[in-house]
């Protein structure tokens, strides 16, 4: 029987279907047979926001006025900051994609409900990389409020919705987390957080400092002080620890591995 769920969730970028298979493989070497007990499940939201990217990208290199240098480098910032600022632009405007991300992220957590038997107090635990950070916090603020997907009832027993509502959350941790570009505008009082779902809540945030677009967040205001444990590491391996390529290691870094196998341990009695 399923005693866990473990959430994931994708960075920002060109899309990889099978982001989750490194990790996948490496918990399994991990945990051995305990690994059966484990929902492992993986929100796939980039492909709501690709095509549109790629259209966008093709007709930009095809014009033949457009003579684009550093093409990777443009394709990277692109696909990656493209997806940040759709989600900005459809939570605050046109809401559809904001909402449609977010049912990436309710029919996920479906699926692992189905596979905990139905029920709804079994533990979940999160791991989300880089604006994938933003997504799972804006998931958890919107639902603890009623907002944007939450406004009306969702679908499924009561006990289906207060799962899907995280509300049996017990752990998250964020890697190479981007939310401080998010909010880096609003002054420190107003930089709010959503609340513990449960009383023994833990938020882990990994980070390396060779990383630009991972940052540390109990600076962010007194609601992440407060909740959020910032851990330095340095993540990937001789070529890239050192470089803003080890924004794309975290989790194949054993100082992210030791404790997410830990807590998934602890959560399977």
């Amino acid at each position: 029987m399923k005693k866990v769920a473990l959430i994931t969730l994708h960075g920002m970028g060109k899309y990889k279907p099978n982001y989750y298979a490194d990790l996948e493989q490496s918990l399994k070497d991990m945990l051995g047979d305990d690994w059966a007990k484990v929902s492992f499940q993986n929100v796939q939201y980039a492909p709501i926001l690709q095509d549109p990217q790629n259209e966008l990208w093709n007709d930009m290199s095809t014009e033949p006025n457009n003579d684009l240098d550093f093409v990777k480098l443009r394709k990277f910032l692109l696909f990656g900051f493209g997806d940040a600022g759709t989600i900005g632009y459809s939570s605050n405007r046109n809401r559809e994609k904001y909402i449609k991300v977010q049912q990436a992220i309710e029919q996920t957590l479906a699926q692992a409900y189905l596979d905990l038997s139905k029920q709804e107090n079994k533990p979940v635990i999160i791991l989300a990389h880089s604006l994938g950070c933003q997504v799972i916090s804006n998931y958890i603020y919107d639902a603890q409020k009623d907002y944007n997907l939450f406004e009306t009832a969702l679908s499924g027993s009561e006990d289906e919705t207060k799962f899907k509502k995280l509300k049996s959350c017990h752990h998250l941790l964020t890697t190479g987390c981007n939310i401080p570009l998010f909010v880096a505008g609003i002054e420190k009082a107003n930089r709010v957080a959503f609340t513990r779902p449960t009383t023994d809540f833990i938020w882990d945030n990994f980070y390396d400092a060779d990383d630009v677009l991972g940052y540390p967040l109990k600076q962010l205001g007194d609601d992440y002080n407060n909740m959020v444990s910032d851990h330095e590491i340095n993540a990937g391996g001789f070529l890239s620890s050192w470089t803003p390529f080890s924004h794309s290691q975290y989790w194949d870094d054993k100082d992210l591995l030791r404790p997410l196998v830990k807590t998934l341990k602890a959560h399977m009695k």
